[in-house]
């Protein structure tokens, strides 16, 4: 089912034209889930015709990962004013915000967008993680999508049910419709049934006094150069598919390097011998390998006896070296540093730990995205907060003072920290005792206990050098 033929269907003609687009996400997600439209290969021998599953080294979702681990962690800091902290932090603990929030950015960054929606239920605020696959934008200005259409599906006593739920931001308030659709096949939305069916208590139309929307979307820091018209935002790997084709191509040459480089011994056809298979009466040859047993076999020429090992050699460096060149050209295509990801043999894909510098592309592809990150939840919060004076939870204000601090990316490795240290006390611009505490990782009473032993180790070397000092003038 398409989200884009099913609301034309419901709504009509106000549904953007976005079908094309919408196969892009289709495609996007296929690459994704590591079953790319090249993910089947013919396959080459006499016997052998048809196709054969492509081994794929699944780049995309390393990717869309490493994008999320870079721009949202645990160490976001939630600041509202007192006394709405408490409830923030229970609608997110509630919901899973924690949890949810690295795979929903992943996917975000792997589908071009994804939307967070909150609604009411059982009198608490919920939230709904949403793939941009099951969204479609129904109004926008500039600045934000203020109306959608958000679809979600549910099996149950033999039929397939989906909800269609039409949000819509007004003055000073937020309707909700929920339009229910019940099918015999999972291919068809089917005709309308009523609410009642699934969800007994949930009425037609839910109106919320706010002036906050109930739904945020997110969409990566890409430039959409497929639709600049559409709010709608593209993945952090479009750009690079034929590169993560031929990441796949080389990957399963590396594997099938084992297959075909398997030990191949050649041997004279006088020593093959034959068996009848007794269940379909067929002739099969076979070179007994563990047969000790002398045998006399008549050969015009010694040469022709002789047992051939033709091993070829792996060529594994040449396969490592072009996964690893095809990676540089991956972060070079998504605004990664270079050597951002790496190919081992023995370990597979490998992703950097440290970024090295705040002037690397890395550390501001991470910032540009962390900006768009903050204003996400930031709204998510604000959401929460209108959600919940609307239900009488809590007072309503006029400034709830959310603010949204991101931890800093920029990770130092040990030598360059070291380096760094060591050129700012030398310069008189920092304490060794900071330092210590820098370097070590270690607080302060750890630091000074340090401090004193390399004060007194200093002191032995100085007494040693003075004792040597005066026994040569002696």
């Amino acid at each position: 089912m398409s989200i884009i033929a099913d609301a034309k269907k419901i709504y009509g003609k106000i549904i953007p034209e976005l079908s094309g687009f919408y196969g892009r996400i289709s495609r996007w997600n296929s690459i994704f889930s590591n079953q790319p439209p090249w993910a089947r290969v013919k396959k080459s021998g006499l016997f052998s015709s048809g196709e054969r599953e492509m081994a794929r080294l699944g780049t995309a979702k390393v990717l869309a990962d490493e994008f999320s681990r870079l721009t949202f962690s645990e160490q976001v800091s939630i600041s509202v004013n007192e006394p709405y902290l408490e409830y923030v932090n229970g609608a997110l603990n509630d919901n899973g915000f924690w949890k949810r929030m690295p795979e929903f950015f992943s996917v975000a960054y792997a589908l071009g967008g994804g939307a967070l929606k909150v609604y009411a239920e059982d009198g608490k605020p919920r939230i709904n993680y949403i793939d941009a696959e099951i969204f479609v934008p129904l109004a926008w200005n500039e600045r934000e999508i203020f109306e959608g259409a958000f679809e979600s599906y549910i099996y149950k006593n033999g039929f397939y049910y989906t909800l269609m739920e039409r949000y819509t931001q007004g003055k000073g308030s937020c309707t909700v419709e929920y339009k229910l659709f019940k099918s015999s096949r999972k291919s068809s939305i089917g005709n309308p049934c009523p609410l009642s069916e699934l969800y007994p208590d949930l009425a037609d139309t839910v109106t919320y006094n706010s002036s906050e929307p109930m739904f945020r979307y997110f969409k990566p820091d890409v430039s959409n150069n497929i639709d600049r018209g559409s709010p709608l935002g593209v993945s952090v790997f479009d750009g690079a598919a034929d590169t993560l084709k031929a990441l796949d191509v080389a990957f399963d040459s590396f594997s099938r390097e084992f297959i075909l480089g398997k030990k191949r011994i050649i041997v004279p056809s006088s020593c093959i011998q034959t068996v009848i298979d007794p269940e379909t009466g067929s002739v099969r040859r076979y070179f007994d390998a563990d047969d000790e047993a002398f045998v006399a076999l008549k050969c015009d020429e010694e040469k022709d006896l002789k047992i051939t090992d033709n091993t070829v050699e792996l060529r594994v460096e040449e396969h490592v070296g072009a996964i690893n060149a095809l990676l540089n050209i991956i972060c070079f295509q998504t605004g990664l540093s270079s050597g951002t990801f790496s190919f081992d043999a023995a370990q597979g894909l490998k992703t950097a730990t440290e970024v090295i510098s705040a002037d690397s592309k890395t550390a501001r592809t991470a910032k540009s995205n962390k900006n768009l990150v903050a204003e996400l939840i930031e709204g998510l919060v604000k959401s929460i907060l209108a959600l919940g004076a609307a239900l009488g939870d809590i007072p309503e204000a006029e400034d709830y003072g959310v603010l949204i601090t991101m931890p800093d990316s920029v990770i130092i490795d040990d030598n360059t920290k070291i380096e760094n240290n060591i050129k700012l006390v030398s310069a008189g611009l920092k304490s060794k005792l900071a330092a210590i505490m820098d370097v070590q990782n270690c607080d302060e009473e750890a630091a000074r206990k340090e401090l004193d032993i390399i004060a007194k180790e200093n002191q032995i070397s100085a007494d040693m050098t003075d004792l040597l000092t005066m026994k040569g003038a002696e």
